[in-house]
């Protein structure tokens, strides 16, 4: 169940980033959901072979990085499951101010995959170049990047136009949950 608390920017930003994380978003803060082992599995696998790639051809990331993202309503900020900023683009600062390269989600249980795909629509509307959204249960990815707007990878590897060399092997990705 999300739980969810009306703040002021300031008074959000003024909370402690310590468990449990929060994001804020039109106004409110919502607390993110505990992970469960399936979810940390899946987000430890992926910052392993993003550290690799980062050691290869540079950027920066990380899991639950709070990203600030420049809306209508004023700043939101949201925590994705993993972030990755690319060679050159720019992190904007201590509270990340600019939107990642890619923002990556793993279902969790207490969110439907209706949620989570707004979510990615979201990070796309405001200047991520793509976002995964992982679901470790039936060990599938769906892409949005570009035209694509949730397309389904269930083998193959996870690419991007945007992350030049890198592709991991669904198979790999999900083998850490065996």
């Amino acid at each position: 169940m999300v739980t969810t608390q009306k703040l002021t920017v300031d008074e959000y930003l003024a909370l402690p980033e310590e468990p449990p994380y929060l994001e804020y978003v039109y106004g409110e803060v919502i607390e993110k959901m505990s992970p469960v082992p399936a979810h940390s599995l899946v987000i430890n696998e992926l910052a392993y072979h993003f550290g690799l790639y980062q050691r290869a051809v540079g950027g920066t990331g990380g899991p639950e990085l709070r990203v600030e993202f420049h809306t209508e309503r004023g700043p939101e900020y949201r925590l994705p499951d993993y972030s990755y900023f690319a060679p050159g683009r720019e992190m904007g600062g201590p509270r990340f101010g600019n939107p990642p390269t890619l923002a990556v989600e793993v279902r969790s249980p207490g969110e439907s995959m209706s949620q989570q795909r707004a979510k990615c629509r979201y990070f796309r509307q405001h200047g991520v170049d793509a976002a995964w959204l992982i679901d470790p249960e039936p060990r599938t990815v769906e892409v949005f990047e570009g035209d694509v707007d949730g397309a389904v990878l269930a083998g193959g590897s996870l690419t991007s136009a945007h992350l030049p060399g890198f592709a991991l092997p669904l198979a790999e990705l999900f083998a850490t949950l065996d």
